[in-house]
């Protein structure tokens, strides 16, 4: 059998393949199979339980459609520390067009509607049933809680923030009028927030934590160092951040941890 690649293209981020299939040269059936990317935030294709692919929430129907099927996955594993079926790099949703008499052309036009509709579902997000998702405030919500708060005197606040007295207790009297205010007078809030009710050891402690994760990531790929990426580099970003200490964007960090820890110790 020849098989070859006869699209290949990334589609919403998503690498997604077409192959042919010729079974012999003198044999002019051919059949054409569509390969669409698995992330691991999906709704995963297969069940992490089980590895299988039934009774779980992505639903095979919606991803086909008339001409192709869609019925297999490829390239997941299972996970011997986790004791779960997980997503590799290399994890595709794999779909078939039923009728093998077609025109190249015509049956990737069909491979493309199936690969929009893979995309489609492995996209829905699903809540597993035990979690809740916190309630995290807004800054508008961070700096009414400062500026609203009796423990904080007005002259201190205004000091520490160069806002007026007069702004900052008018906010005080109205704290809804904080929608209107500009982005660095929310800012110099929102530090304060940071400042008054979060604790700097406790940060710190959660800094190291990111030490560790990225110094344990290092070692398990063999890096000695963190090579520079001008686009995005997610362990050059947390290596950056927890070198540079700064402590008020590691608070953000450690309220969103808190808040999902704090609901999942509730329920």
């Amino acid at each position: 059998m020849k098989e070859q690649i006869i699209f290949e293209d990334f589609i919403q981020d998503r690498e997604v393949r077409m192959y042919d299939k010729h079974f012999s040269d003198t044999d002019n059936k051919v059949e054409y199979d569509v390969y669409v990317q698995v992330f691991t935030m999906d709704n995963l294709p297969f069940s992490s339980v089980t590895g299988k692919l039934d009774n779980i929430p992505f639903n095979y129907d919606h991803a086909g459609t008339k001409e192709v099927v869609v019925n297999n996955v490829i390239g997941d594993y299972f996970n011997p520390v986790t004791k779960k079926y997980e997503v590799s790099d290399h994890t595709f949703v794999v779909g078939h067009i039923k009728d093998s008499n077609l025109d190249q052309d015509i049956a990737i036009e069909q491979m493309q509607q199936a690969a929009m509709n893979i995309i489609n579902e492995l996209n829905k997000r699903q809540m597993p049933p035990h979690m809740v998702m916190p309630h995290l405030l807004t800054d508008v919500e961070k700096a009414k809680q400062v500026v609203t708060d009796d423990d904080v005197k007005i002259s201190q606040l205004s000091k520490e923030t160069g806002i007026s007295e007069e702004i900052l207790s008018d906010y005080r009297e109205n704290p809804a009028t904080l929608k209107k205010a500009s982005n660095s007078t929310i800012e110099r809030l929102i530090t304060k927030y940071y400042e008054k009710y979060f604790n700097r050891n406790e940060i710190e402690k959660f800094r190291f934590m990111l030490i560790k994760t990225v110094m344990a990531y290092l070692k398990e790929n063999k890096k000695d160092e963190i090579d520079y990426d001008p686009v995005y580099d997610p362990v050059y970003e947390l290596y950056k951040l927890y070198q540079q200490a700064d402590w008020h964007r590691l608070a953000r960090m450690e309220e969103i941890w808190r808040a999902f820890y704090t609901v999942d110790n509730q329920h």
